[in-house]
């Protein structure tokens, strides 16, 4: 929904307290359609709402590489012309770099700061930013690949968060650096950037490797013989709701948890840059040292999915079968983990042929483990149906067992308890919940003798009670018998009477028949 307001002689103040009203009268009314994002003209809007946006419209190295090479053309232009607007912010921008190399940080963060404010204004008048506050403005207004922006602010956005890295508020620095990304999505500083944005992450999650120059990074935790060395998490890292007041390098909250998110901004906005995969990995790794075996398992996975060519292939095999058994709760829970865990270790035994013996007999043995497992389950399964009074599932499962595993321990118990099942069989018990429950007595009906009369009468059947066909009472059952039970099967169907006829009978005088 689009409003226009024609324009009157009022004053300022009436069109700010206009548009104030409008906007939380939208708000309110229009709901999450009505209120988009406040304080936010991201790409993630658009994409949402306008379906002409596609992942063919972010530029790759090569086209970012060109549009630097025509900026630095563009601004010689400008700096030619002393008289423009452009060219005085660019000797602003200028005057602030120099207190950059001057390592005057905290000025240069000021400086860059204002000037990234003034450019923005030039472009964003205050009705604008308004309206895009309150999410009553048209959202393809602000479009971040139309015209590749503001080159000026793009340079000030990028150096104010290395101003902030600088004086290691790197907290700030995120944000800044965040906000880059959205406000240019294939901005010329997309290397520079992540390799931040993966130093700061690194700092946070307590892993003290550094990252090359050329976008190399060298992750703990990326080969299995590391995993016994891995640092135990910080305690006060661990608790997110432990404010920290005096270290203005990490967050005031939740340190391990901003530390995720700068990784997640590596991938999703560089998902082919040279740090893509290591921030995938660093995110599995961190999970797997503070127990998230769930998270970590779907990051691995992810890794192996769509990264197949990374250096950290093979540790994603190794490392994602361990998680994705650790993530097993026992054979009272469902098997997919336990299933995905073995097919991993078994993959990763006919891949990988680079393995030294201890890694293959290791994960060899832990094949055998998950084996025996999978038969503890099977056989969870059995003694299940056996205390709920299924026999047909209880013979189903056993010569499951027989049939996969007919060497296992198990293999045995399940031919015991089908011989069991056949002596019962035959014997015409039933068994049930109650151990102790005797079976039902046979009955017993009295036959007449059928012998032929000398007159050719049929035989008739005597009405002496005493000599009438018994039924011999059914004791009634226990309270344990009918609780244990509760999903037996009937032991006679019920009988179904036949809907009462809306015809006539034959003999009826109002029946009418040809």
């Amino acid at each position: 929904m689009t409003f226009q307001i024609l324009p009157t002689s009022r004053s300022p103040f009436a069109h700010l307290l206009m548009w104030g009203l409008l906007g939380a009268l939208t708000g309110c009314a229009g709901g999450p359609a009505g209120l988009t994002t406040r304080g936010q003209s991201d790409a993630s809007i658009q994409l949402v709402q306008n379906r002409e946006y596609s992942a063919g419209s972010i530029q790759g190295p090569t086209e970012r590489r060109l549009k630097a090479q025509s900026w630095e053309k563009r601004r010689e232009e400008i700096q030619a012309g002393p008289n423009s607007q452009m060219s005085a912010d660019l000797d602003r921008f200028d005057a602030a770099v120099a207190l950059y190399n001057e390592q005057r940080y905290a000025e240069a963060e000021d400086a860059f700061k204002k000037l990234a404010k003034d450019r923005r204004h030039t472009y964003e008048s205050f009705g604008a930013r308004w309206r895009n506050w309150w999410g009553v403005d048209e959202v393809d207004r602000y479009d971040p690949y139309s015209n590749y922006g503001d080159p000026i602010e793009e340079d000030a956005l990028f150096m104010l968060g290395q101003s902030q890295y600088a004086l290691r508020h790197y907290p700030a620095a995120q944000d800044s650096y965040d906000d880059l990304l959205n406000r240019y999505p294939s901005t010329r500083h997309l290397d520079q950037v992540t390799r931040q944005l993966f130093r700061i992450a690194r700092y946070w999650l307590d892993f003290p490797e550094t990252v090359g120059d050329q976008g190399d990074a060298a992750v703990e935790l990326t080969s299995a013989e590391s995993k016994a060395r891995a640092k135990p998490p910080s305690g006060r890292k661990q608790l997110a709701v432990i404010p920290n007041l005096t270290d203005r390098s990490n967050p005031v909250f939740d340190s391990y948890g901003r530390g995720l998110q700068a990784l997640r901004s590596i991938w999703l906005h560089d998902a082919t840059g040279p740090l893509a995969d290591d921030a995938l990995m660093l995110s599995a790794n961190h999970n797997l040292r503070t127990g998230n075996y769930v998270e970590a398992a779907r990051l691995y996975k992810l890794l192996r999915e769509q990264y197949p060519d990374s250096q950290h292939f093979k540790d994603a095999f190794v490392l994602g079968s361990h998680v994705t058994l650790a993530s097993y709760q026992g054979p009272e829970y469902d098997s997919q983990a336990l299933e995905e865990a073995r097919e991993l270790k078994v993959a990763a035994l006919q891949l990988f042929g680079d393995l030294d013996p201890e890694q293959r007999q290791r994960l060899q043995e832990e094949v055998n483990r998950l084996q025996r497992a999978e038969e503890a389950r099977l056989w969870d399964v059995v003694e299940y149906y056996q205390t709920k009074g299924i026999p047909e599932a209880v013979t189903l499962h056993c010569n499951l067992i027989l049939n996969r595993y007919p060497d296992s321990p198990y293999a045995e118990r399940a031919r015991e308890t089908l011989a069991m099942q056949a002596a019962e069989r035959q014997d015409g018990v039933i068994t049930g919940w109650n151990p102790v429950a005797r079976p039902a007595p046979e009955q017993t009906v009295q036959v007449p003798a059928n012998r032929p009369r000398q007159d050719g009468s049929l035989p008739t059947f005597s009405t002496d009670p005493e000599l009438a066909p018994t039924r011999p009472a059914q004791p009634r059952p226990s309270v344990w018998q009918r609780m244990g039970n509760l999903l037996r099967r009937a032991d006679e169907p019920p009988q179904l009477e036949s809907p009462p006829s809306s015809e006539p009978a034959a003999a009826d005088p109002g029946r009418t028949s040809l």
